[in-house]
């Protein structure tokens, strides 16, 4: 319920595109929500209509001291009366994969809510809600208005609302026998969604109509709920950007391990689990993010510097007390409609070009180690004759008899780009065979336009292509990386598109719902993914959104998809039996995914 507003002190400058500006007034706005009553602000969006913003809500308790490394605990009562929630608060302790550099703070579980309208009583038409995970590699990122402004979906009716999460270390660190389960900053994840559900409504939102969308490993994140009966309580679609759980640096290998040597690395020598998480609950949570590169296990050293993400994922112990996945992604995709959500899952067409970043750098290491093209996922012994064996297979396919150099760039960024489509393909195959009661939505981005600013932030801007996150601004505004564009740009029409279809799916599960009339911002119809019989081969069908246009399409790789699928049922049994590693103290019973067991 709205209590109140009033005039908050001061003026905001709002930039009209000239050497001019206009001044006008910020009005305070009070909303009362279970833990207490938070201040918002009431703004104006690009088509000038009001909408109303709440930043830093805090939605747990701050996970330090005892609660570092533990499950997210609830927040009953905000600390004071009224809570300022006019700006943002801290993120979350980060490293950013690009830079390196270390941010934030370990009090950092807060969201922000942007709603066009305010909840009343018994409102009879509350609006879908949509919430975003940002990505970062799960080691960085936040979800603040500098980089996730949603103002134009905002502008398409829906409540969008953006959250911080814990990162690496802290979110992800996992050592079972002294009760720490891992996947903490997941659970973050999921305590968010639950105090969104149980106080949407006061802003105007549908608790019962709520989309979980994330691009890059925040699409990651999406996945695990997706496969989570626990976190599925509190959303009902799903949209998943250039990311998936069977992405190759979806799981944390050699969790507990790690845990230890990062004790050792502090200068103790423990003896027990016990001692360790007493090690690392009392050190300096900085320190503990500046160790944990060394860490690393020998595997993951040898593959590029991007992916050198020591805490990730676990597929926790089945008697976990509030797990969030207990089983092989496999195993439960392949279980006939459980699956019972609809969703969009996509890639871009050179999602492999920021690994380039770092790649440039060591070219000829791909020459004399081509095991390095090789996927964690693939079911063998990375250090062996055989992998050296694949390894020259895959360059062959790839690259013929030519080296791997500058004049190869676009054979090495196909590379890159099919671990990503690898993963989509695989999420293809399981639903459209098992899945049967609920839509699947594919896309593949090959837009190169204006708001492709996922090459600008890696300074990949002269290369041509959708480079990975390029589509993340065609939905979100960003100040810090100018996103404004003319009206007269491609770019501006194809952010009207985008936000239609997913604003769309938010609110009726499909993209493109049938309309009274013709809806000249998505004049096509987006079809689902077909089911498919197992003697039948599966279409992989998308849409396709070029320069050229958007159409339905089989999807342009399919070549480098069989060749992959080849491998994989050579070596794994079956295309989605990807290898994942496993805590070494748990699941002794397991199903054994990676011989041919489905």
């Amino acid at each position: 319920m709205v209590m109140r507003s009033a005039p908050l002190m001061g003026w905001k400058n709002v930039s009209t595109g000239s050497d001019a500006e206009k001044h006008m007034p910020i009005t305070r706005i009070c909303v009362q929500v279970q833990q207490g009553s938070v201040y918002g602000v009431r703004d104006k969006l690009p088509n000038g209509q009001s909408y109303y913003y709440f930043k830093g809500v805090p939605y747990a308790k701050a996970p330090v001291g005892a609660l570092r490394f533990k499950s997210p605990a609830p927040l009953e009562k905000f600390a004071v009366s009224y809570l300022d929630c006019t700006r943002e608060r801290s993120n979350c302790l980060g490293l950013d994969v690009l830079t390196k550099e270390i941010s934030g703070s370990e009090d950092g579980l807060f969201l922000n809510i942007y709603t066009p309208k305010l909840g009343k009583r018994d409102d009879p038409e509350p609006l879908p809600v949509m919430v975003f995970i940002h990505g970062g590699g799960l080691i960085g990122g936040h979800g603040d208005s500098s980089l996730y402004l949603p103002n134009y979906l905002v502008q398409e009716g829906v409540i969008v609302v953006t959250l911080n999460y814990r990162l690496g270390v802290l979110g992800f660190l996992c050592l079972p026998d002294a009760g720490i389960e891992g996947n903490a900053g997941l659970k973050d994840q999921r305590a968010a969604l639950r105090w969104i559900s149980e106080n949407i409504g006061v802003f105007g939102g549908d608790a019962s109509n709520v989309t979980l969308f994330g691009a890059s490993s925040g699409a990651i994140a999406v996945n695990f709920h997706c496969l989570s009966p626990e976190s599925k309580r509190y959303f009902h679609k799903a949209i998943l950007q250039s990311g998936s759980i069977y992405t190759e640096f979806a799981f944390q290998e050699q969790p507990e391990e790690k845990a230890r040597r990062l004790a050792k690395l502090l200068g103790h020598s423990p003896a027990t689990d016990g001692e360790v998480y007493e090690i690392l609950r009392a050190a300096p949570a900085r320190k503990l993010f500046e160790l944990q590169p060394l860490v690393l296990t020998e595997r993951e050293k040898a593959v590029e510097r991007l992916f050198q993400i020591p805490f990730l994922p676990v597929i926790e112990r089945s008697d976990s007390p509030d797990a969030l996945i207990t089983r092989h992604p496999t195993e439960i995709l392949s279980e006939p409609n459980s699956m019972d959500i609809p969703i969009i899952l996509g890639y871009n067409e050179r999602d492999g070009m920021m690994v380039l970043i770092d790649a440039i750098k060591t070219l000829a290491a791909y020459n004399a180690e081509p095991e390095r093209f090789i996927p964690r996922t693939v079911a063998l012994d990375y250090f062996s004759p055989e992998a050296r064996a694949l390894g020259e297979e895959i360059r062959e396919f790839y690259f013929g008899a030519r080296p791997v150099c500058r004049d190869t760039l676009n054979q090495l960024t196909d590379v890159f780009t099919d671990k990503y489509l690898l993963a989509y393909r695989m999420t293809v195959e399981l639903w459209a065979r098992h899945q049967r009661r609920s839509k699947f939505f594919g896309y593949r981005f090959a837009f190169d336009g204006l708001l492709n600013k996922g090459k600008a932030i890696m300074s990949l801007g002269t290369m041509k292509g959708a480079a990975h996150i390029d589509e993340v601004y065609y939905l979100f505004s960003s100040p810090l990386l100018r996103t404004e564009v003319p009206e007269t740009d491609r770019a501006y029409g194809l952010r009207k598109t985008m936000v239609r279809l997913w604003s769309n799916f938010a609110r009726y599960g499909e993209p493109t719902p049938a309309q009274p009339a013709p809806d000249p911002v998505v004049p096509f119809r987006w079809e689902p993914q077909p089911n498919v019989p197992d003697s039948q081969d599966v279409p992989l069908l998308c849409l396709n959104i070029t320069n050229d246009g958007i159409a339905m399409a089989e999807m342009p790789e399919k070549r480098r998809m069989n060749f992959w699928a080849g491998l994989f049922e050579r070596f794994n049994g079956k295309l989605a039996n990807v290898k994942l590693p496993l805590i070494s103290s748990a699941h002794a019973d397991a199903p054994d995914l990676n011989n041919n067991t489905l």
